[in-house]
């Protein structure tokens, strides 16, 4: 009975199963295939890997997602942003935004600078310091500190919403740098992104290394330009998608100078390796080289015009794209999963948090910091603070991260001391020449030894050698922690050789010294200016070297009150464009020796600079006068050299009552100013006017005297260099060529 169902039900069953065997086949053969994994890789490039923009939109467009990303460089700067949820209209929009020319300059730009610090850097070049250490004398890693470059990073990638780590990323990103030390390639695929994104792109000799888990890195162009077996190896990638935007090889007649030899040789190393990475791809792997002509690696106000052809480079192999794309829901969450999601308000900063230091006092950094515990983060005005404190040149780097703890948010400071501190040394040098008598010269050093208590006391020691002599010695003692208020003892002495003229001729020559035993208190006016009162002893002399005896030889000792005021909010102190600088100086010899007498005189000086587009216009008003007595020989008042009546030598009208000056300029600015170097080249016209009433020394030249002339200028590594000709309408007195090089 049960034999009779049960065989029943097998011949239902295999009926069944025949039936339903063509439609599984049917629905088989209808499936989509299963997408392959994809790698993407960015390669290095500077400037031109802006075209990675370009490539990133097109593939956003034709919906292809990718299982894992590697960057070299500024293809990690692309990379990381990416996958950290800035999209490619974000990128352009921003890097479009962005001054480049100043991005390269870590200080918060002169104007931001105390003027003690302006002071220092006009007469003693910065990028000639030398740490003093117990190994002798160390030079910085860099041109640049790249400060500024990775505070851009923390904004780009909103590291105000929390740090961002490398492995919490939503899909497997890698960025490739250089260990400097032992020449490894090394693949930063965990920690901080931003640190990893500087660390990438650090041109070495060009922006200082990133010390990262105890190794020095820096651009993993030289050992791994576009690495196409770090995505293989890190997600399996099946089809790699690689964008190479290396800088051609230059050809040998175009290789002839410093830096085009040094952008060869990294040229030459990063093909070398990228050839290797290239001959692994295969039938399958996309590969894109965008024509960028002539944009080269420095060009980054041109990284727009890249994304543009980066994007006509993509477009070119949309065949081969449109087998990666996915429907559009499925690249919609993909996408969705990658997106930063917008904060609806900043959070609430429970603590400020400076991490230890060796010598500068974390208590002077945090109140130097706006940021408020119990208010909102405000990430702009935390950048700018720290690029102001950054500025002071106490530190290698300063940065900040948001950190989450528990319920609270934390703002840490990290502040990286220079290594090669707290002791420095700094040169200075100028060189003269009118092309018809001597041709002065002067060498000098500053020795600055900072820290030496809790407030940021400093001792300064200064020496110059060469046509005028000089040492000094000064303690600068701030009263208070945001440096308002300081005291500054001082002692110096220097000497210099004055030429008497008359009708255009230096008859004599006269020594003159001075030494100088003073005590300021004082007040920085914030960044723009500073005030001083105190008490100055002084001894001057004034002696006959050479030539006729035209006054008799004086000492004398004094004393009296002094005063100066200073305001200085130019951008640059050689060839400003904006702001102005004021500079008034009074002195009062209530005691003197009889050989000197007492008197009193002021002196002061205002310019301006105002720069509609490539035209640079400048001004300054300049004067003194006695309040009394009479002013010795070796206090006196002067016109004459450059800048101060150019056409006549320098020093060679002198006086002892009162003088006045006025001089304007124009400069048209011939070339841009120089990624890192900023080096630039101007063309300039000027016009002076001077009045000397009662001069002692060529007393001819009465009522006004004027000199006008033409000039070629540029900043250069040493300071400014200028090259001109000037003339005056005076009768009988011909024409001058000056040069100058170096700081006054």
């Amino acid at each position: 009975m049960n034999s009779v169902p049960a065989t029943l039900l097998r011949t239902v069953l295999a009926c069944s199963l025949a039936l339903l065997l063509p439609i599984g086949d049917a629905l088989a053969q209808a499936a989509p295939k299963t997408r392959p994994k994809v790698g993407l890789v960015l390669g290095g490039g500077g400037a031109r890997g802006g075209a990675h923009l370009g490539v990133l939109e097109v593939l956003e467009e034709l919906r292809i997602p990718f299982d894992c990303v590697a960057g070299t460089s500024m293809g990690a700067l692309a990379a990381g942003a990416y996958v950290a949820g800035v999209s490619p209209a974000e990128m352009k929009e921003t890097i479009g935004k962005t001054d480049w020319g100043s991005m390269f300059d870590d200080s918060a730009g002169r104007e931001s600078l105390s003027l003690r610090r302006k002071d220092i850097d006009d007469r003693f070049y910065s990028g000639l310091e030398f740490g003093v250490t117990k190994d002798g004398l160390r030079y910085r890693e860099g041109a640049v500190a790249g400060e500024k470059i990775k505070l851009y990073f923390n904004a780009l990638v909103r590291a105000d919403l929390g740090e961002r780590g490398i492995e919490d990323l939503p899909i497997p990103l890698t960025l490739i740098a250089t260990d400097i030390g032992t020449g490894e390639r090394v693949a930063m695929r965990e920690g901080n992104l931003t640190t990893a994104m500087r660390a990438s792109m650090s041109v070495p000799g060009a922006i200082a290394p990133v010390v990262r888990e105890g190794r020095k890195l820096v651009d993993g162009g030289l050992v791994d330009n576009v690495p196409i077996q770090e995505v293989r190896d890190r997600c399996g990638a099946e089809v790699v998608i690689a964008v190479n935007v290396g800088s051609p090889l230059l050809e040998a007649d175009k290789v002839t100078g410093v830096f085009s030899v040094m952008g060869q040789m990294v040229n030459l190393l990063a093909e070398q390796n990228v050839a290797k990475s290239v001959a692994s791809l295969g039938p399958r792997d996309i590969y894109m080289r965008p024509e960028l002509g002539d944009i080269t690696a420095a060009d980054f106000n041109r990284q727009v015009e890249a994304a543009g052809i980066g994007r006509k480079t993509a477009l070119a192999h949309v065949d081969q794209l449109k087998a990666l794309s996915v429907p559009a829901e499925e690249f919609k969450r993909w996408r969705a999963g990658i997106r930063l999601a917008p904060s609806s308000q900043p959070s609430i900063v429970d603590e400020v948090r400076v991490a230890e230091t060796r010598f500068v006092n974390p208590t002077e950094l945090r109140a130097s910091v706006r940021q408020k515990e119990g208010a909102p983060l405000d990430s702009r005005a935390l950048e700018k603070d720290i690029v102001l404190i950054y500025s002071r040149g106490d530190l290698q780097s300063l940065d900040y991260s948001v950190l989450k703890e528990r319920d609270k948010t934390i703002v840490q400071i990290t502040p990286l001391e220079k290594s090669w501190g707290p002791d420095y040394l700094r040169f200075g040098v100028n060189l003269s020449s009118d092309f018809r008598s001597e041709s002065p010269y002067n060498l000098r050093a500053l020795y600055r030894k900072t820290w030496i208590n809790s407030f940021g006391a400093e001792l300064l020691t200064a020496v110059q050698l060469g046509s005028n002599q000089g040492v000094g010695l000064e303690f600068y003692q701030p009263l208070d922690y945001r440096q308002h208020y300081f005291l500054r003892p001082f002692i110096a002495t220097d000497q210099q050789k004055a030429g008497i003229y008359f009708d255009g001729d230096r008859v004599s020559e006269y020594r003159t010294r001075q030494t100088r035993l003073g005590l300021d208190l004082g007040v920085n006016l914030d960044a723009y200016g500073q005030a001083k009162f105190g008490w100055l002893e002084r001894q001057l002399s004034a002696t006959l070297d050479t030539g006729l005896p035209v006054f008799s030889n004086t000492k004398g000792n004094l004393g009296g009150p002094a005063a100066s005021l200073a305001l200085d909010t130019q951008d640059f102190a050689f060839f400003p464009t904006k702001g102005y600088r004021l500079n008034l100086d009074y002195f009062e010899a209530v005691r003197a020796s009889s050989d000197v007498g007492k008197y009193g005189r002021v002196e002061g000086r205002v310019g301006g600079a105002w720069s509609p587009g490539d035209l640079i216009l400048l001004g300054t008003l300049q004067g003194g006068t006695k309040t009394n007595g009479a002013v010795p020989l070796a206090d006196g008042f002067s016109l004459g050299g450059f800048g101060r009546l150019s056409a006549f030598a320098p020093g060679q009208i002198l006086g002892n009552e009162a003088y006045g000056f006025a001089s304007v300029q124009a400069q048209y600015r011939l070339t841009r100013p120089m990624p890192i170097l900023g080096l630039s080249l101007l063309a300039g016209v000027s016009y002076e006017a001077g009045y000397m009433k009662n001069p002692v020394t060529e007393p001819n030249l009465t009522g006004g005297v004027n000199s006008y002339g033409v000039y070629l200028a540029s900043n250069t590594l040493l300071g400014p260099i200028y090259l001109g000709y000037s003339k005056t309408s005076k009768k009988d007195r011909d024409g001058r060529f000056y040069l100058f090089i170096g700081t006054p």
